[in-house]
């Protein structure tokens, strides 16, 4: 509840300061600050044995990948060409395609769900972010045919920075990887500090980058979309999120690895997608920008609710099979 409360503040501080200010200029170092602060700790467990244990889990890891990558982005794209607006579709076909996130592990961990098959998706999904990157950068000329030109108004050419399919999964992968096994072979103090105090590092981290988000120059654009326009985008996440809970609840088990393919089903990488968000708004219009921004709001207040369901059937004894390994 406390993380719940800090990212919704960071949130509202954000645009705050960026109404007052005019917004923050962007800088790609975002991404760095994220790839080092964020994944790398979450890496520092990971090792050969967890290849082992993935030969042993391909039918989650299946079932994982077809929802996020194929039933998800089929249902955002239903929804979003239901509203008719390019910006609001692409967003949410994004967002359908980066399962996950920061704060998945918190809400893995504190409801009964399988920890270790949790973060051994959370590793498949980051992997899924060239791919990801690749069919982002396609979907204007996939997408543009079938909707209205977007509205480019208050957006200028300049108001975006062009960045290489592949950097996102470099800085969100290979950086921390390379980094996180380093630190494990020559700084284990170090890294054995971080773990000590991982939760509050990644609390603070993680309310930063929502507040400079937030505060960006281009985020201040939201205030400038009509409420036709607003109110269309945020029935068209809450529906996207209500099909990603309904088919988590519908097609993952009652059991610890059906709960952690549930919850890489109803959470989404939103601040991976925010900062595609900010380098893309010359293509797709201010309207790109609110699903992702909404999406805070929904993800965070679901998840608490959730969560408190999720933990009440794991402590359930008849919701737990017996060759469950739970936390493995």
């Amino acid at each position: 509840m406390r993380q719940i409360v800090i990212v919704l503040a960071a949130m509202a501080l954000g645009l705050a300061t960026g109404r007052l200010t005019g917004g923050f200029p962007f800088s790609p170092a975002i991404c760095i600050v994220a790839g080092v602060f964020l994944v790398t700790p979450s890496l520092f467990r990971f090792g050969r044995s967890d290849l082992t244990f993935a030969a042993h889990e391909l039918k989650p890891i299946a079932l994982n990948l077809v929802l996020n990558f194929a039933a998800l982005p089929l249902a955002a794209l239903g929804i979003g060409w239901l509203t008719g607006d390019l910006g609001l579709a692409a967003a949410l076909l994004l967002l359908a395609m980066l399962p996950g996130g920061g704060m998945v592990m918190h809400w893995i961990k504190s409801s009964g769900a399988d920890v270790r098959l949790g973060f051994l998706l959370s590793v498949v999904n980051l992997a899924m972010v060239l791919p990801v990157t690749l069919v982002f950068a396609a979907l204007p000329g996939w997408l543009g045919p079938y909707f209205p030109p977007p509205d480019l108004g208050g957006v200028g050419a300049g108001s975006g920075i062009r960045i290489p399919p592949f950097a996102p999964f470099m800085i969100l992968i290979v950086l921390p990887f390379i980094l996180s096994q380093w630190l494990k072979s020559d700084a284990p103090g170090l890294v054995a500090r971080i773990e000590r105090h991982q939760s509050r590092i990644s609390q603070a981290v993680i309310a930063g980058i929502v507040f400079y988000l937030f505060g960006l120059e281009t985020s201040q654009l939201i205030f400038a979309v009509p409420a036709a326009t607003f109110a269309t985008a945020a029935l068209a996440t809450l529906a996207f999120y209500a099909v990603a809970i309904a088919l988590a609840t519908w097609l993952t088990p009652a059991s610890g690895e059906g709960r952690a393919i549930y919850w890489h089903m109803v959470t989404r990488y939103i601040t991976l997608a925010l900062i595609l968000a900010s380098f893309s708004l010359p293509t797709f219009g201010a309207s790109f920008l609110l699903p992702v921004m909404i999406a805070y709001v929904i993800q965070f207040s679901a998840a608490g609710v959730l969560r408190g369901r999720m933990a009440a059937r794991a402590r359930a004894p008849e919701s737990v099979p017996a060759d469950d390994r739970g936390a493995g």
